[in-house]
């Protein structure tokens, strides 16, 4: 069955103002579980990554992860988001998901955000499908390597067309919701773009392209 496609970013449009990868990497810190091992393998990878993805290195570094299980950060993922970021989800986000849903929409999570976060908030959305950034694991921890996927800019319309072919759906009869210019790839894309909270250049080029502003 044919069907569209809403698609949602996290940080900045269903999650007010911030970034919740961010959020939790400083709560990690705060909360002694980044040691100065950690902290040192991070800053290291910082400098190994920043010739290839200079301002994106940010988004390919994961190192902080190292040594940690997937159930350990899992857990403390879970604990974080339930007692700090769930309060913070944009209440005009939750009716447009609620509308979409009522329309028969398919929901799509679509946020560079790591899975293990991301999945906690589709979860309690109740949207049926997430595409978030994959950490590589070995032997279920967490190593250096840069992430299989982490949707961002050009990267989310690779994927969004992927979706599109599961989904027998055209791009153009979709939705999609972000908050950043660097959102402007897909929004571009898909048939109605959704400014959320913009930032002063996506603002801009929502308002020359008459695209919604929540």
């Amino acid at each position: 069955m044919v069907r569209r496609i809403a698609f949602f970013d996290l940080d900045g449009t269903i999650l007010q103002g911030l970034s919740s990868e961010k959020s939790f990497f400083f709560h990690l810190i705060k909360q002694r579980h980044l040691g100065i091992w950690r902290l040192f393998k991070y800053w290291l990878s910082i400098l190994k990554l920043l010739p290839k993805y200079k301002f994106r290195v940010f988004i390919k570094n994961k190192a902080y992860l190292v040594g940690f299980s997937e159930d350990e950060i899992k857990k403390l993922a879970e604990k974080f988001v339930t007692e700090n970021l769930l309060k913070k989800i944009h209440p005009e986000l939750i009716q447009k998901i609620e509308q979409h849903r009522a329309s028969h929409d398919a929901l799509i999570l679509l946020t560079g955000t790591p899975y293990f976060i991301a999945e906690i908030f589709a979860k309690h959305l109740n949207i049926e499908h997430v595409e978030a950034t994959h950490c590589v694991l070995e032997d279920n921890y967490f190593t250096e390597q840069e992430p299989a996927q982490s949707p961002f800019a050009e990267e989310k319309l690779t994927i969004a067309e992927k979706l599109c072919q599961q989904y027998q759906a055209n791009i153009k009869d979709c939705v999609a919701y972000g908050n950043s210019i660097h959102d402007a790839i897909l929004l571009s894309a898909v048939g109605c773009a959704i400014a959320v909270s913009p930032d002063r250049k996506l603002r801009k080029f929502a308002e020359k392209n008459g695209w919604e502003i929540v």
